[in-house]
Parts: structure tokens; sequence; C-alpha cells
């Protein structure tokens, strides 16, 4: 065993001899290859995460969407709606791609004030989150003032008037937003400047007052008979007044056609 002991020595001996194994190949040669590194086991492996889009509402978007809402639900009543977010304070994350914000009617939440809206956001067709979104709402409108002192019965004029913006409390509010409402018709109290107009403020105008001298008609098929009178009380085109025919002296109850003119049936 002379020989043997020189290989074991070359074997045991670290540095010294160099191993390799031998792989089998269909050809039946033999090639030496070197044992796969242990960096390729332990290579870092690269991991693919799907992110899904999102959109962030913030509160303006929030603010925007109802004021549409609601501009659109009062249509002419009020001339501007002002909102002012409440809550959420801060932006709100929805997934799913751009996001569309739909109002969800709610009959019980109406009017001015602080109020609760609950908005859908809807992206690619389907509904996502439901947020609750708190807001203060108020409105302006556009009301018909006196620009100068208006007496009891004074016909009101198109220079009497002008429109100056309000805030209002409340959507059904009674101030008149359109002059023409107003202009030909009387002051039905004394009105200062700058008060706005409510229904109640104006009347139509009286047409016969109380002592005119009138023209009585009556009419019954083709006959027509006239003859003039006094009147004993005022009144409005429709009204029914007093009047004494001055002819007679009776007293006839008459509609008041036109300035000057009554009619009596028969």
């Amino acid at each position: 065993m002379p020989g043997f002991l020189p290989i074991l020595i070359m074997l045991l001996l670290p540095g010294v001899f160099d191993v390799t194994a031998a792989i089998a190949v269909p050809s039946g040669e033999s090639r030496a290859t070197s044992p796969p590194s242990r960096g390729s086991i332990h290579r870092a492996v690269d991991v693919v995460v799907a992110r899904t889009a999102v959109s962030e509402i913030n509160p303006e978007l929030f603010r925007g969407a109802i004021q549409k809402h609601l501009e659109r639900e009062w249509g002419r009543k009020v001339k501007t709606v002002h909102v002012t977010v409440l809550e959420p304070a801060d932006p709100v994350t929805i997934s799913g791609g751009p996001v569309e914000l739909q109002i969800i009617p709610n009959p019980t939440e109406e009017g001015l004030g602080r109020r609760v809206f609950r908005i859908e956001a809807v992206a690619n067709g389907k509904p996502q989150k439901t947020i609750e979104v708190v807001a203060d709402i108020a409105a302006m409108i556009d009301v018909v003032v006196a620009t100068r002192f208006l007496k009891p019965e004074e016909l009101i004029d198109t220079g009497d008037l002008k429109t100056v913006g309000m805030r209002v409390h409340q959507i059904n509010h009674p101030f008149i937003t359109d002059q023409d409402e107003v202009i030909g018709k009387s002051a039905s109290r004394p009105l200062p400047p700058d008060t706005p107009f409510r229904a109640a403020f104006v009347k139509l105008p009286l047409v016969i007052k109380k002592g005119d001298r009138v023209l009585i008609e009556a009419r019954r098929g083709g006959l027509s008979i006239r003859a003039y009178g006094v009147t004993k009380s005022s009144g409005q085109i429709g009204q029914t007044v007093m009047v004494t025919n001055l002819d007679s002296g009776r007293e006839l109850r008459a509609k008041v056609i036109a300035p000057s003119l009554v009619e009596v049936e028969f």
C-alpha cells in the first residue's frame, strides 16, 4: 500500500486537489462541470404587485356635487346656492378608477342650514362606496325692494323698484323676486325705502274710489241702458261696489269693469 498513502494525503489536504464531477452525455463522452454556485440558489425574486387604480375625493368635489344637485332641485326659487362641507374634512380614497358622485335623494332632508347628504361613489358604472357628507347650506336671492317711500294705495312704477341680493333662511321664502309682479299694483301699507316686497305688501290698484262719478251700464241681450252715478265705495277691477244712480237716486250693486265704468245686471 505504499502508493495509496500519497493519494490519501492529497485528498485530505484542502486546495491540493480540485475534484470535478463527470456527467454523462448521450454521445458517450464525458465533460467536467463545476457545481452550481451558491449565489444562484439565493437569487432575489422580483415580486409583481398588482395595484388597483384609485381616486381621491376631496371636500371640494363633494361641495360641487351637492351644489349642482341643489341648483337642479330648487330651480328658479333661489339665485345662488352656497355649500360649506363640514365633514369629512380629509380626502376619501376610492378604488376602481375615475369616480362619479351621485347624491342619494332623501325627502326627510330638505331646506337650508346644516344637512347630511348620502353620496354614492360610482366607478366604471358600479357603486364603490357610500359616504355621508355633512354640509351647511345657504342661499341667495334677488329680491325686489322699494327705492323710495311708498304710501298706501300709491301706484307702483318701474322707477320705484330695484333688485338687491339677500340671503334667505328657507327655500319657500315670502319675498318677491320678479319686478313684473309689482309694477302696476299699489302698496297695501306704508313701505319705507329698501323694504323687500312680499305678496301681502301689494295689491291690485283701486281704479274707482269712493265718490267718483262713473258710467253705469246695464246689458241684457242686445239691449243696453246707460246712466251716470256716484260710487259709495272704492274698488278694483272685478270687484263689486255700491253706486247711486244720479237720475233715479236708487242704490245699485255694480261690478267694476274699468276706470269710471261699472256694470249692473238686470
